[in-house]
C-alpha cells in the first residue's frame, strides 16, 4: 500500500473507488444514515426513507461496498448494513466527522424553516 511516502497503484486504485462512491450524493446519504445509526442498519429503514427504488438502493449498496465503506450482514431475507469508519478515517482523516456534521446542520436548518418556505 504505503512504502516510504510512495503510493502503489493498488492504493491509488482504491482512493479512486472511495471518492468516486462518494461523489454521488444518493451514495453520501446512504452512507451518512448507515454512519449515523447506533451499530447497524437495516435495510428495511432505506427502503421506508429514500425516494429512490429498492433496485437503486441495492445498487448504491453495492458501490458503497465495494469501495469498502461498509459492510453487509444477511439475517434472514433482510440485509443489515455497517459503516467501516476506520476505514474512511485512514484514508481522510476526519472526514466522517465532519460529513455528519455538515449533515446534522443541514437537518436543523431545514427544520427552523417553516412547512411553507420547505
Amino acid at each position: 500500500m504505503t512504502f516510504r511516502g510512495v503510493m502503489t497503484g493498488d492504493t491509488l486504485e482504491h482512493y479512486s473507488a472511495v471518492f468516486a462512491a462518494l461523489s454521488e450524493p444518493a451514495r453520501m446519504d446512504i452512507l451518512l444514515r448507515i454512519a449515523g445509526s447506533s451499530a447497524e442498519l437495516a435495510c428495511t429503514v432505506l427502503d421506508e426513507t429514500l425516494p429512490i427504488s429498492k433496485s437503486t438502493i441495492s445498487y448504491h449498496i453495492k458501490i458503497l461496498y465495494q469501495a469498502g465503506l461498509i459492510e453487509i450482514r444477511k439475517e434472514g431475507r433482510y440485509y443489515f448494513y455497517r459503516m467501516r469508519a476506520n476505514a474512511l478515517e485512514q484514508m481522510a482523516p476526519g472526514l466522517l466527522g465532519s460529513m455528519l456534521r455538515a449533515r446534522g446542520e443541514r437537518a436543523a436548518r431545514v427544520a427552523t424553516l417553516e412547512p411553507a418556505a420547505v
